[in-house]
């Protein structure tokens, strides 16, 4: 009896050890798999956000590089080192068909829409030609148009019909983040701007390369000929084009340069770059998001918001990658677009 109890505790004693075993097994098993199960679902979600964002998105690699020109404009010098995390960059600027989807969603009306103190009428700002239009003063060759908006380019009688590949202008910075935030996106900051403009090329001069016409051939939609009077339209177009004629550059992007002007997220100083002190040890500037406030010199006490690319009333040597413009984030006409970002996860 002694001998079979002995027996039979010994089974039961094994029985419990195995138990236990299984059990610490089974819970070393749930420990690593459940956190596991866990990264792999973000990381299928994280791909599946990536690849809906590829779908009309370039990834742009980032990185270091020098942003600037110090052979440009006072406002474009010193050139300093930038760098940038990855980022998803709108294939072309947002499209006419593009914003009617947001709008028909949400109901939005556009700064140029509403009617604000001052005005008689809701309106937006137009090119016009004329004798007495003077390429130094903007004043002589634009014109605050009535009833000017993103569904009427030239204000009444006129319309996008046709036109839904068109990048949508007539919009203000306030309706660049309206749409954005629906988008789930956000505007570029100026630094990721230049980045994708530059394509990762540290000495490229324009989005395409280092010539105005690479390779005898016009890269982008810009005027060519006696501003404001006579635009020559060598590369084909005397105004808008449709997104994506000219060819993309290297990482797959169009329009970067000419055609529509684009919104970034950064207020506008003058002298930001030099307000910018070198690093004692040469580290790049990470992720620069400009400065606080906006002041232009030449409109004291209207801060301004940064715009990028030129448009198609710009020279072609005003489409170089490192060209600043600027305007009040109310103000909106028919050579300003933009395109939209999206971190890279």
């Amino acid at each position: 009896m002694s001998e079979a109890s002995d027996t039979a505790r010994a089974v039961r004693r094994a029985g419990i050890i195995f138990g236990v075993i299984v059990v610490a097994a089974i819970t070393m098993v749930l420990a690593w798999l459940v956190p596991e199960a866990k990264r792999i679902m973000r990381d299928r979600e994280t791909q599946s956000r990536d690849q809906r964002a590829g779908s009309d998105m370039v990834r742009v690699a980032g990185g270091s590089f020098e942003m600037g020109a110090n052979d440009g404009a006072r406002d474009e010098q010193p050139k300093h080192n930038v760098s940038v995390n990855p980022f998803w960059l709108d294939r072309a600027e947002v499209t006419n068909a593009e914003f009617a989807r947001f709008v028909k969603a949400t109901g939005y009306l556009t700064t140029a829409e509403i009617k604000r103190q001052g005005q008689a009428q809701a309106g937006s700002w137009c090119f016009k030609r004329g004798p007495d239009a003077k390429a130094a003063n903007r004043r002589t060759w634009i014109a605050f148009v009535e009833g000017a908006s993103w569904r009427r380019p030239r204000g009444e009688g006129s319309d996008i019909g046709g036109k839904e590949r068109f990048p949508v202008v007539h919009v203000s910075h306030d309706d660049a983040l309206a749409y954005c935030k629906w988008a789930r996106k956000r505007l570029p900051t100026e630094a990721e701007w230049e980045c994708a403009a530059r394509g990762g090329v540290l000495l490229t001069r324009y989005p395409w390369g280092g010539e105005i016409a690479e390779g005898g051939k016009w890269h982008a939609n810009s005027w060519q000929g006696d501003f404001p009077l006579k635009d020559d339209a060598l590369d084909g177009f005397a105004g808008l084009a449709q997104v994506a004629h000219f060819p993309a550059t290297g990482s797959g992007l169009h329009d970067l340069a000419g055609n529509a002007a684009e919104w970034c997220a950064d207020w506008y100083q003058h002298d930001y770059y030099a307000q910018l002190r070198p690093d004692p040890n040469f580290a790049a500037h990470k992720n620069p998001r400009g400065p606080e406030t906006g002041s232009d010199p030449t409109e004291p006490g209207v801060s301004k918001r940064v715009v990028r690319g030129g448009s198609f009333l710009s020279a072609a040597e005003e489409c170089r990658v490192s060209v600043r413009g600027k305007e009040a984030p109310d103000f909106s006409a028919e050579w300003i677009g933009f395109r939209c970002v999206k971190d890279a996860q």
